[in-house]
């Protein structure tokens, strides 16, 4: 997994790269530009089986635990970026698999500017790598991923306040870990989706908030009629250093 990660990381940096040679009005002397925020996040996960599962169940829990980053790096029309989030839910009885989880989720992306309006701000196109991995306390772990399309843009006010958002899609998502190895899942697709803002309190450091949620979904081995949800979301907050 680790070689994979560097591997894709590689990929969107050669991406990043070419893309603002294309850009070729992108000015020479145009200085990089790095946003990095630490947040904080009580998340939850929603649990549950349709379409006439064989066990038809919901199950929830979360946690204040969780923990993460969002970083980018703006050249112009070219850019990187991370979402990253990971914590423990709390541990609750009565049965529920959600019990003390551990969950990474992240996204590494790289995006090209394809709109840029005075009225609705920057707006790129974006491709990039999606993972989803979860320890639970009654089984191995498991892990989903996957190649993720989308949007994202940014609408700021005199390089001030400033509106973000971005939507990814992961067309084909992969299972690994113990539902694999079971035979028991075959993954179908995920959403994510992040929509924050940024409030200036000090020079280069701001204020961010805003929301995150990130939808799987899996169809079971023996009936891919019958299928199982997972939903990760939860409001964020945190601090945020541009350089």
């Amino acid at each position: 997994m680790l070689s994979k990660l560097k591997y894709t990381l590689g990929g969107l940096i050669g991406l990043a790269a070419s893309s603002g040679t294309m850009a070729g009005d992108m000015p020479a002397a145009m200085e990089p530009e790095f946003r990095l925020a630490v947040i904080a996040s009580p998340h939850k996960t929603d649990l549950k089986t349709y379409d006439n599962a064989m066990v038809a169940m919901e199950y929830s829990n979360g946690s204040n635990r969780f923990y993460g980053f969002l970083g980018e790096a703006d050249f112009g029309k070219a850019s990187l970026g991370v979402d990253y989030l990971t914590g423990t839910s709390d541990r609750v009885g009565g049965g529920n698999p959600l019990s003390h989880v551990n969950t990474d989720v992240i996204s590494m992306f790289a995006g090209y500017n394809v709109l840029n309006h005075p009225m609705i701000g920057k707006l790129d196109v974006t491709l990039g790598y999606f993972r989803l991995w979860e320890q639970f306390t009654i089984s191995p772990a498991n892990w989903f991923d996957g190649l993720e399309i989308g949007i994202k843009g940014r609408r700021s006010w005199d390089d001030k306040f400033a509106l973000t958002y971005r939507l990814g899609y992961v067309p084909n998502l992969a299972v690994h870990g113990y539902v694999k190895d079971a035979n028991l899942l075959t993954g179908n697709y995920a959403w994510n989706l992040r929509l924050g803002a940024e409030v200036p309190v000090y020079k280069k450091f701001s204020v961010v908030g805003g929301y995150e949620r990130t939808s799987a979904e899996d169809k079971f081995v023996f009936d891919s009629s019958k299928k199982v949800s997972v939903t990760f979301s939860g409001f964020y907050l945190g601090g945020m250093v541009s350089f």
